[in-house]
């Protein structure tokens, strides 16, 4: 991924919420026939002081991924948070001197690693756990879903037919791109046109993170 110095983010907290508020990544992979990517939602595991350390998350068996894949190689994973196009026509300056053309605000997050597949049953029963607990508390259900939910021997059957994976961070890069390149009179002009015209929850996201910006400038 291409990080332009001022679109770096190092703001550790800040990487740690992308990943928690969008946790379904895009795993990326060389397999035998060429690249592999998959959808899946991931926790993170984090040292001491806070950094994500290690991913985790799970597969179907016949994902060609843990067919094609070995323990140890290397893998991607992709978080995509918030992202809106942006006019020219939203800058101020472009009725004076017409010098913007358009653009697309995001954030990402790159993570490298070395992936490893596991069948320890304790592993997955916490993993599977843990992930319908935090997924359904965060949708807000009076009643949330759980595992013991489902009788024993289909929760045993289903997970007969999954695999853990665990991913061991090597190296990251993360991308901010929120337009705070820009002269401050189109920064803010950003910033009220993408309330004005926000028509999803992304678009209003990345509104509310030009206007945090923005009042620390």
């Amino acid at each position: 991924m291409y990080v332009p110095e001022h679109f770096n983010e190092s703001n550790r907290s800040e990487i740690a919420n992308i990943v928690e508020t969008f946790p379904l990544a895009t795993l990326v992979a060389n397999g035998s026939g060429g690249l592999i990517a998959n959808h899946i939602p991931m926790l993170t595991k984090k040292n001491g002081v806070g950094d994500i350390i290690e991913f985790h998350g799970h597969i179907s068996r016949h994902n060609q991924l843990f067919s094609e894949i070995v323990d140890g190689e290397e893998v991607l994973l992709i978080f995509r948070a918030e992202d809106s196009y942006i006019s020219p026509n939203w800058y101020p300056s472009k009725q004076e001197h017409h010098r913007q053309v358009p653009t697309w605000n995001y954030r990402a997050v790159h993570f490298y690693g070395n992936i490893e597949f596991t069948d320890d049953i304790t592993f997955m029963r916490v993993l599977l756990a843990k992930l319908t607990n935090h997924h359904e508390a965060k949708i807000g259900e009076q009643n949330p879903w759980k595992m013991s939910d489902a009788p024993r021997d289909y929760i045993e059957e289903m997970m007969q037919g999954i695999v853990g994976i665990k991913i061991t961070v090597t190296g990251f890069f993360a991308k901010s791109k929120i337009s705070q390149n820009k002269a401050y009179n189109d920064y803010v002009s950003v910033h009220d046109k993408l309330e004005e015209t926000g028509k999803d929850d992304l678009s209003n996201a990345m509104a509310r993170k030009v206007r945090d910006l923005k009042q620390n400038i």
